[in-house]
């Protein structure tokens, strides 16, 4: 490592007492292995209740619906029963399964398979009705049916979920009449407020729901039924973010514009709590510049986006193309 800025001993020192090299964005979640189908507890009952539940968590952890029906993993699920770890008898004839994960993965690589890590990224969600005569509110008891199926779908595709509390009823209206109108940019300034890395919006109207969302994988849209906002952001998480065995890549980032020691770790610890970022190491220091190695569960244009999102920092546009991911530190 060359050091050449006069600060830059007692900056990496400080890195160091922080724990910076180790640190990791977004929220871990449990559970990807498990799944539940229907079957008794007979061994015909369980073959049948670990099939369906393998298509569960095959989607789960690659972050793609149409794993479920792809040819190409017909040989898995007709090997679920042996894949699987144990099985627990739960309401409704139906068996809750575990699989093995090293197994699970092992045979997932095998057919070509990417692989979405544990850390996902945490998304806000905001429901606004779009009905005539409806009061203007966000949250958890906004629009209570769309929301069982947004938490029951989020739990099957693994995507952790926040909703907005206790905010005053004054900013609930405002922020209600920002989604309404699509006006994203104090939406997603509520997002940080709440600790999210990303923002999912659901404007409810009769017999459909309009979603968009803004985040680490960028931003899009989606309308269909209740669910469908959060089984697009998933599937555009897992495309983003699904890797070769689940292995972060190692990206270098250079930022721009840090002209004190209190700047300089704010850089750090600012990449360091990006969503999907699994480690950040400080390579070189010059200048105003500080050259960092991120191990990332994605390419450089999502750890763009995701540095763009945070708010933290914005894109070099004049630096050359190709080489390391330029980013210039917010004041």
């Amino acid at each position: 490592m060359r050091l050449v800025h006069p600060i830059a001993a007692a900056l990496l020192a400080g890195l160091l007492v922080a724990g910076l090299p180790g640190a990791a964005g977004g929220v871990t979640v449990e559970g990807l292995y498990e799944g539940t189908g229907a079957g008794d507890a007979s061994d015909s009952g369980r073959a049948a209740a670990a099939t369906d539940a393998l298509h569960q968590v095959v989607v789960r952890l690659t972050g793609r619906r149409a794993a479920a029906t792809d040819p190409g993993l017909t040989a898995l699920y007709a090997d679920a029963a042996r894949l699987a770890r144990t099985f627990r008898s739960a309401a409704g004839n139906q068996q809750v399964v575990s699989f093995d994960p090293e197994a699970l993965e092992t045979r997932l690589l095998q057919a070509g398979q990417r692989l979405w890590s544990r850390e996902r990224p945490l998304t806000l969600v905001l429901l606004v009705s779009a009905k005539p005569g409806a009061a203007r509110s966000l949250g958890p008891g906004a629009e209570p049916e769309v929301r069982r199926a947004v938490v029951a779908t989020a739990q099957l595709r693994g995507l952790p979920l926040l909703w907005p509390t206790g905010l005053p009823t004054s900013i609930e209206q405002l922020r209600a009449d920002d989604a309404l109108a699509g006006r994203l940019e104090p939406l997603r300034d509520l997002a940080r407020q709440y600790g999210a890395d990303a923002l999912l919006v659901g404007r409810v109207a009769p017999g459909v729901v309009s979603w968009i969302w803004t985040g680490p994988a960028g931003e899009g849209s989606a309308s269909g039924a209740s669910d469908e906002g959060v089984q697009a952001l998933a599937d555009r998480f897992g495309a983003q973010f699904a890797t070769a065995g689940a292995r972060a890549g190692q990206i270098d980032a250079v930022v721009r514009g840090v002209r004190d020691l209190a700047g300089y770790a704010l850089a750090g610890n600012a990449l360091a709590a990006l969503a999907n970022v699994r480690a950040v190491s400080l390579e070189e220091v010059s200048g105003e510049s500080l050259h960092f190695r991120v191990a990332f569960d994605g390419d450089a244009d999502a750890l763009r986006r995701a540095a763009r999102e945070s708010g933290r920092f914005a894109p070099d546009d004049s630096a050359p193309p190709g080489g390391a991911l330029q980013l210039v530190l917010r004041p």
